[in-house]
């Protein structure tokens, strides 16, 4: 069985599932560095609001994730400019979740990362690459066999 755009599908799962793990498991230890300060300044409503809202962008890594696999399973029919759209929209979603650990981390003046946090970055950073590659290489299908 030939399925068309292996190599661009192959690496939209990879990419996808290192942008899942990235988003889930680094976006979480960077929030607990903010709650010593920021109740002291804002009040712990505004701590509270602004925690899930940052925890929720910072996911935001793993839905790209999530879209650029779905992209890439619809890069095997015929719709291959639906699926590019598709992994350019998850790897936007995907960086934008990245960037906001990156902003949590420097908000709390944190601006050297510890060894797991790379790890967590560098994952979501790889993923992103290989489905950016992913969308560079896949082809078009001809409408009609030679």
């Amino acid at each position: 069985m030939n399925i068309h755009n292996r190599n661009p599908l192959l690496l939209c799962v990879g990419g996808g599932i290192l942008m899942i793990l990235s988003g889930l498991s680094g976006a979480i230890g960077v929030i607990g560095e903010l709650s010593e300060a920021l109740p002291y300044f804002f009040g712990l409503t505004f701590f509270e609001s602004f925690e899930n809202f940052m925890e929720g962008l910072a996911m935001w890594a793993g839905l790209g994730g999530l879209v650029v696999i779905l992209g890439g399973l619809v890069l095997t029919t015929e719709k291959v400019r639906f699926g590019r759209i598709m992994i350019l929209a998850g790897i936007v979603v995907g960086v934008v979740g990245l960037l906001m650990t990156l902003v949590q981390m420097a908000s709390t003046g944190t601006f050297v990362m510890e060894m797991v946090e790379q790890l967590h970055q560098s994952l979501g950073w790889i993923g992103a690459m290989m489905a950016f590659i992913a969308r560079i290489i896949a082809e078009q299908k001809p409408m009609v066999d030679r």
